[in-house]
């Protein structure tokens, strides 16, 4: 009876141990699950967008016209070249002001290899960057793209959207990238741009330019209807500046009350400022581009003033003492420099 008893007791100790253990492990799981879906805690995030000029690997990719890309090509495109251009992008990026930038739009990717190239260099260390990419039915080959830093934001969800322009000559461009991320249990949705270019002049070619417009304009006013207070930054190479109908008009981003989205690149463009420079003048065809609550938020994420990245080494003094973007080429002759476009970023503060 006494060793039926001691059975007994000890039967009853390890059902009650089991179980405050998988009552406590239960508990882990549900508080990690929480974590997980109110996304990283940060107090400031940094938001970039870089136009990196066509930044293309070495290969030949038979589906795409990069063949000027190449060591045989005219450009003479070379492992070293390619390797100097690599570290000097990583460069810009390690030297935006704070930490390593949370989120990093970029325009001219060729594919996902050049972008796992450009995470592996030594300056991008420090982050944990996810890569978002899909290929697009560009001609060249080039798209849109994103790194995302996931120690200090969490990627919920991402699309690409092909739009169709009414040019039948050329009717692809590239894709419209859609990032929903979550920090601080808010969420912030990213959308990545690069419109037609304004090839054969920006009257003829602005309703290529219009088409993605309407197509922005329609997904951004789908998360508006959902939740009117929804935080939507915008950002890209629009190749329209934010006085011109596609900007203005189509998303109607400006400054103005009357306003449904604000450019916070307006007053810089306005000024003569600007992240492109094109026969003589600067030009903000680089642009952040807010909802209202992002930029009027009394509470959570909210971003104040967009800046461009204009440090002198990735300028270049001309013969008539005019300083301008430092590029990779000029025409068919390398120089070796950054890219033909200034990097933009904006900072969100949590409040």
């Amino acid at each position: 009876m006494k060793f039926f008893n001691v059975l007994h007791f000890r039967t009853v100790l390890y059902v009650a141990v089991a179980t405050t253990l998988l009552s406590a492990s239960c508990q882990q799981i549900s508080k990690t699950n929480t974590e997980k879906s109110d996304g990283p805690s940060a107090q400031d995030l940094t938001i970039v967008f870089y136009n990196v000029e066509n930044l293309f690997d070495i290969m030949d990719d038979p589906k795409t016209k990069d063949e000027d890309f190449t060591p045989e090509g005219k450009l003479q495109w070379t492992d070293e070249r390619y390797q100097s251009k690599l570290s000097k992008l990583a460069e810009v990026i390690d030297d935006i002001p704070s930490e390593l930038p949370a989120f990093v739009g970029f325009a001219e990717i060729e594919n996902r290899k050049v972008l796992e190239d450009l995470v592996a260099q030594q300056k991008l260390d420090g982050a944990n960057y996810k890569i978002v990419h899909k290929d697009s039915p560009d001609e060249r080959g080039i798209d849109v793209a994103a790194l995302i830093d996931t120690t200090q934001l969490s990627v919920e969800y991402f699309n690409f959207t092909t739009v169709n322009l009414p040019n039948d000559a050329d009717p692809y461009t590239r894709d419209l990238l859609y990032v929903k991320t979550k920090s601080n249990g808010e969420v912030i949705h990213m959308f990545v741009n690069h419109w037609p270019s304004r090839g054969g002049g920006q009257q003829e070619s602005e309703p290529n330019r219009i088409a993605v417009a309407n197509v922005l304009d329609s997904q951004v006013r789908k998360i508006l209807a959902i939740d009117s207070d929804a935080k939507i930054l915008i950002m890209g190479d629009f190749n329209d500046h934010p006085d011109n109908k596609s900007i203005q008009t189509v998303l109607s981003a400006g400054i103005e009350k009357s306003n449904r989205l604000y450019n916070y690149m307006t007053e810089y463009h306005a000024n003569g400022q600007g992240s492109y420079w094109y026969k003589g003048e600067w030009g903000a065809l680089d642009q952040f581009i807010g909802s209202p609550s992002l930029k009027n938020s009394g509470k959570g994420w909210t971003a104040e003033k967009a800046e461009f990245f204009k440090e002198p080494k990735l300028l270049f003094t001309d013969k008539e003492g005019i300083a301008r973007p430092n590029r990779t080429y000029a025409g068919e002759k390398y120089t070796g420099g950054y890219s033909d476009h200034l990097a933009i970023y904006i900072p969100l503060l949590f409040k």
